[in-house]
């Protein structure tokens, strides 16, 4: 169930089947390379691209796809259902801080091995 909801990525316990929150960044990233390699191969996408992923709460869809949209070329439907829209550089951005927070709290943990060479 970890995939289908943006809010939970690296969040789920190892010991569940989770993705730490580095392998979450990774297949978000992934798919982002993925998005724009092939927006850049079709000629009738504009350079304005929009990646988006729906959390719960605002999807419809309880499995990880993300949406891929040409910011040149939108329709009725996209304003309808902007407040869907979550972007996934705002779910790397997030995940990057969290990595941040836990990398800081283990240098600073009591039991954090600091080696030193004489």
């Amino acid at each position: 169930f970890q995939w289908f909801n943006a809010l939970v990525f690296g969040l789920v316990d190892a010991s569940l089947g989770g993705a730490s929150k580095q392998e979450a960044f990774e297949e978000v990233t992934s798919m982002k390379a993925a998005a724009l390699e092939y927006t850049k191969s079709k000629e009738e996408w504009s350079d304005d691209v929009g990646l988006f992923v729906h959390v719960f709460g605002h999807n419809t869809v309880n499995s990880l796809h993300m949406h891929i949209l040409d910011m040149n070329a939108l329709g009725p439907s996209y304003y309808k259902d902007e407040y869907r829209n979550c972007p996934v550089d705002a779910v790397l951005k997030v995940l990057r801080e969290e990595m941040e927070v836990e990398l800081a709290a283990s240098l600073l943990s009591p039991n954090a091995q600091i080696s030193s060479k004489a």
